[in-house]
């Protein structure tokens, strides 16, 4: 037989392969439809009550746990210089491991809820929201048990982890920070390990995918949940986890273009419904509310579509007679709820309704004053357009009509103060030179800018007095950011020097992530401007004092941090945003300068929003809240 006729007849099994899992595909998708229609008032009625109160109560536990924290290592601020002693405090992992717990057992009673419902659609019948809680709080009680505890990695670690098929719009996102993202993006190393185990997660989670159904609808322990899932699997795992990676691309690409529609339509569609504009036509921010209503999206409407979609594939791995077999007698449970029930939980509903406006008006009062315009701050130079820490990415941010730029020094062995993030030039230059080990002359021989497109051929690393020279003839403001090698002669001393010697000292903020250095700093001129620049903060970052502004990580920014600040007479840094979709959302907290690799795009971001305060500011703030309530 001819290569050609092998390949023919390969080619023609594989389009057969291919045809028939579209087929099939299109098939489930409708399966996946019916079943969601089944008891649609009733899923999407239970996804707002628990989506709610999770959220709630996970927030108000979320603060009492740092709080607890702080207590019992003795703090009142969590703060890299002190997140080790406070973390491996033995009362401080207990709490933890108990917030852990609850947070598990929240959104494992979410799914419960819907797995209920969907399995009793499958079969053809209804539910309720009662039977719906009922399933829930069973589930929670099996998961108790110490030998189902291994579901908590599923929950809090694996789904979130992969972003594939969430099933619970109030289990956790694992977000990385961006500085994070940033460095994995930076390492080549990084990034392939980071692939690598995504991808072994990906495989895992498909082995296993239906352990979840198993342990919600079955009478089994999570282990033969699992058990069970591998059997289920076995034979299907490549449709299983193609049928996975379709439903979520389409799910995403639905719900962003329906977000992209609605918001930039809005003003058509809100005419046509009630003739008047809306909310997202006065500000502008189009950026910010299409991920809005992304989100918020994801969080309701993923995880019902979701659960419905592992509930046809689970069955559909059974045969048809055995499906009701499958499922355990108490799941077609179909409690009412009486009369005296429902009375009682609208009068405790409505006491604590009143209860909570009334703190929250309080406490946020300060929340009906406008805002103020934050300035931008380019970080490293505007180091999207030109390589970063160069005085060609400080220029491009000068003509920006920036206020602010933020570099990073380290010194060289001959005590010359050069801008460079990283303790070696490697990244930068192609040559694997640690800067303290290396004269200036042999660190200025190497250019920086081959890599980049454009003119950057000449570019070399500048030395701080160089890059506070310019600042100063273009009226720019500086971070000056101290990174810098143990053993390093002076370094705080030298560093000070050049800032005095160019006539900067009013207009420079050193900052560092080393709170010794910042201590140091403070004894050698207390009169400068000083910023600790945090990862991490939580608590009463006004109690640093040897900082006179905070820098932090956009995550930690909250309206009540930055106003606590604020009261203080500190400002409010905040680093790196490189999307638009926050900027309104730290406007709306007040933050003082915002920090990006990208200036351009931040700053038109800065230009579209509302700065008004009362209903605008706390819609603002409200509306993020909910779009991120599960990170």
């Amino acid at each position: 037989m001819s290569v050609i006729s092998v390949n023919g007849k390969f080619s023609k099994k594989a389009k057969n392969h291919v045809s028939k899992f579209f087929s099939g595909f299109g098939y489930f998708l409708k399966e996946v439809f019916i079943l969601f229609r089944q008891n649609f008032k009733e899923v999407l009625i239970f996804l707002l009550i628990t989506s709610v109160f999770t959220a709630s109560l996970t927030t108000f536990l979320k603060g009492r746990l740092i709080e607890f924290m702080m207590m019992v290592s003795g703090e009142t601020y969590i703060a890299p210089e002190n997140i080790q002693r406070v973390l491996l405090n033995p009362l401080s992992i207990l709490a933890m491991a108990a917030f852990v717990i609850v947070v598990t057992l929240m959104s494992l009673f979410q799914i419960a809820g819907l797995q209920h419902a969907f399995s009793m659609g499958s079969v053809g019948r209804n539910t309720n929201i009662t039977s719906m809680i009922y399933a829930g709080l069973h589930v929670c009680r099996k998961a108790i048990h110490p030998k189902n505890w291994i579901i908590i990695i599923f929950i809090l670690v694996l789904f979130p982890l992969t972003k594939l098929l969430p099933l619970s719009g109030s289990t956790f996102k694992l977000i990385l920070p961006g500085f994070v993202d940033q460095t994995i993006d930076y390492t080549k190393g990084l990034g392939a390990l980071y692939n690598a185990i995504y991808f072994i997660l990906i495989v895992f989670l498909t082995v296993y995918i239906f352990s979840v159904n198993s342990f919600v609808i079955q009478k089994k322990s999570f282990i033969q949940s699992c058990r069970q899932s591998r059997r289920l699997v076995k034979g299907h795992f490549v449709e299983t986890i193609l049928t996975m990676i379709l439903l979520t691309i389409l799910m995403n690409f639905t719900i962003n273009s329906v977000s992209s529609i609605i918001v930039v339509n809005y003003k058509e569609l809100m005419s046509w419904i009630r003739g008047n504009t809306s909310i997202v036509d006065k500000s502008e921010a189009v950026g910010t509310y299409t991920y809005m209503l992304r989100q918020i999206l994801k969080s309701y409407l993923s995880p019902a579509v979701n659960n419905a979609a592992l509930t046809v594939l689970f069955y559909k791995y059974f045969d048809g007679e055995a499906k009701f077999n499958t499922i355990a007698k108490s799941t077609f449970r179909a409690t009412k709820p009486s009369k005296e029930f429902l009375i009682t939980s609208m009068v405790l509903l409505s006491v604590l309704a009143t209860v909570s406006c009334f703190f929250v008006y309080q406490k946020y009062s300060f929340l009906a004053e406008d805002v103020e315009r934050p300035l931008v701050c380019a970080h490293r130079g505007d180091n999207v357009n030109a390589p970063e820490n160069t005085m060609e990415a400080f220029e491009l941010a000068a003509s920006e009509n920036l206020q602010w730029i933020e570099l990073d020094v380290h010194q060289t062995s001959d005590g010359v103060i050069v801008c460079n993030h990283d303790s070696t030039i490697k990244r930068v230059t192609g040559y694997n030179l640690a800067i303290h080990e290396h004269t200036f002359a042999e660190v200025r021989a190497c250019k920086v800018g081959n890599w980049m497109p454009g003119d950057y051929e000449h570019v070399v690393i500048p030395t701080l007095e160089e890059a506070l020279t310019f600042a100063k003839e273009n009226g720019l403001n500086v971070q000056v950011e101290l990174k810098g090698h143990r053993s390093d002669v002076n370094f705080e001393e030298n560093v000070l020097k050049v800032i005095n010697d160019t006539g900067m000292h009013d207009n420079v903020m050193v900052i560092s992530q080393n709170a010794a250095r910042m201590k140091r700093i403070k004894e050698l001129d207390p009169t400068i401007t000083k910023g600790y620049c945090m990862v991490v903060a939580l608590g009463n970052l006004e109690d640093l004092e040897y900082s006179d502004n905070i820098t932090i990580e956009e995550t930690y920014v909250t309206p009540e941090l930055v106003h606590r600040m604020h009261e203080q007479g500190k400002k409010v840094f905040c680093w790196t945003v490189d999307r638009d979709d926050t900027v309104q959302y730290l406007i709306s907290c007040g933050v003082d300068v915002i920090g990006t690799d990208n200036p351009i795009l931040i700053s038109k971001a800065v230009d579209k929003a509302d700065y008004s305060g009362g209903f605008m500011r706390v819609f603002h703030i409200v509306m993020h809240a909910i779009a991120n309530m599960d990170t």
